[in-house]
């Protein structure tokens, strides 16, 4: 049973300019360091970013409560199958949360839009 839908879409210049106007400190309070790792990695590394900022704020969508006090961004991080599938990890609150549930995670982005869509999906109990 679908739990959740949540979908973002982003303009990739708003992520650069806040990466050029805060720096680290942005990126440390938003993206683990896995995700600073492989966007950094990337060449266009905004589009890698707003991308997976896109998607925390998809996941927070899904669940149905948005960005909120128990909501860490870090909380959430996108991450990527051997296939090359975007995943989303999560621990803290969501652990408990989605224990019985899958979640399904698709990005695309180009030069100026990064969009996510999330699907919670709740096994049958």
């Amino acid at each position: 049973m679908i739990k959740g839908i949540g979908v973002d879409f982003i303009e990739v210049g708003r992520i650069q300019k806040t990466i050029n106007n805060y720096g680290e400190q942005f990126l440390n309070r938003i993206f683990t360091n896995g995700e600073q790792l492989y966007c950094s990695r990337k060449p266009h590394s905004a589009q890698h970013y707003a991308a997976r900022f896109a998607a925390k704020e998809a996941f927070s969508k899904a669940l149905g409560t948005g960005i909120m006090y128990k909501f860490s961004w870090k909380d959430v991080e996108v991450t990527r199958h051997p296939s090359g599938k975007p995943a989303i990890n999560y621990t803290g609150f969501f652990k408990n949360e989605l224990k019985q549930s899958e979640i399904f995670l698709t990005l695309t982005h180009t030069a100026e839009h990064a969009l996510a869509v999330v699907v919670i999906e709740e096994s049958a109990k």
